[in-house]
């Protein structure tokens, strides 16, 4: 939620409202807020009536020149001292790409080994049909890689290193429409914790058997192409079999070791002492 909102000088259509940021790391992740859940709710010293068109501007300073975000005012109320303004997006990134690529470099920038690829940080909720009811799922980073995840609700469910969630990724844009497997192998459980007055935890992992589908549809949603993708959790699998140790040094797999000499038993029992 942005907070750092000047008062407009007019409510006419054309309203540009500023917003700053701290980091490139906020800014993108207000930015996938508002875009996938379609609104966001700003607060500000004044109010705007609903329908009142106005462009959002983004400012951080790793950008050379601010974000711009067109956007339509839904709903408008006074809260205490504040006014608290619903608005809903409309995102064009093809004029935002440089900018947008000033704040990917920014993150990787801030990216150190063993990871390879910069996380974005998103808000993208998924539906979670293999999960209780009240728990909620939401993809809270995301890389050409991996993922980190939100687990909200209760009963939590029983997630460890090496489970297997199965999910399913489908565009909005014509040829991405086709649901398809998405398998994120767990790598790290985070601690129970409380978000929101609820228990949560995250989860990190790396994807596996990516095809190049999957990999231009994670590539479109990390470049803000592909906004509101639907996305469910059909599956909370096993941890997979680990792969089978390697064999000792000297042992050859699948074949025994060669038996002792008979010699070489000889010499050991001759160099016992007799018995008196």
């Amino acid at each position: 939620m942005i907070d750092r909102i000047p008062p407009p000088p007019f409510t006419a259509p054309g309203v540009r409202l500023h917003a700053w940021f701290g980091s490139a790391r906020s800014l993108l992740r207000e930015l996938s807020r508002a875009l996938n859940k379609g609104r966001t709710v700003l607060r500000a010293d004044s109010g705007l009536p609903a329908g009142t068109r106005l462009v959002l501007v983004m400012s951080a300073e790793c950008l050379s020149a601010p974000i711009e975000v067109q956007g339509t005012v839904t709903a408008w109320r006074v809260a205490g001292t504040r006014h608290e303004m619903t608005l809903r997006y409309a995102f064009d990134p093809g004029g935002q790409r440089r900018h947008l690529a000033e704040a990917m470099g920014e993150l990787r920038l801030q990216t150190h080994r063993p990871r390879r690829a910069p996380r974005v940080p998103l808000e993208l909720p998924a539906n979670s049909p293999a999960l209780p009811r009240g728990v909620r799922v939401s993809v809270i980073e995301l890389s050409r890689s991996g993922a980190r995840l939100r687990l909200t609700g209760s009963p939590l469910p029983d997630v460890v290193e090496g489970s297997r969630l199965v999910m399913r990724i489908a565009g909005r844009r014509a040829g991405a429409r086709t649901p398809r497997r998405l398998v994120l192998e767990v790598r790290w459980v985070g601690p129970r914790r409380r978000s929101g007055g609820r228990p949560a935890r995250h989860v990190g992992g790396r994807f596996v058997d990516l095809t190049p589908s999957l990999q231009a549809r994670l590539a479109a949603v990390l470049r803000f192409e592909e906004t509101r993708p639907r996305l469910e959790l059909r599956e909370v699998g096993p941890p997979s079999k680990r792969r089978a140790r390697r064999p000792a040094a000297g042992r050859v797999k699948g074949k025994r070791p060669p038996p002792r000499s008979r010699g070489t038993r000889q010499s050991r029992a001759g160099s016992r002492r007799p018995r008196r």
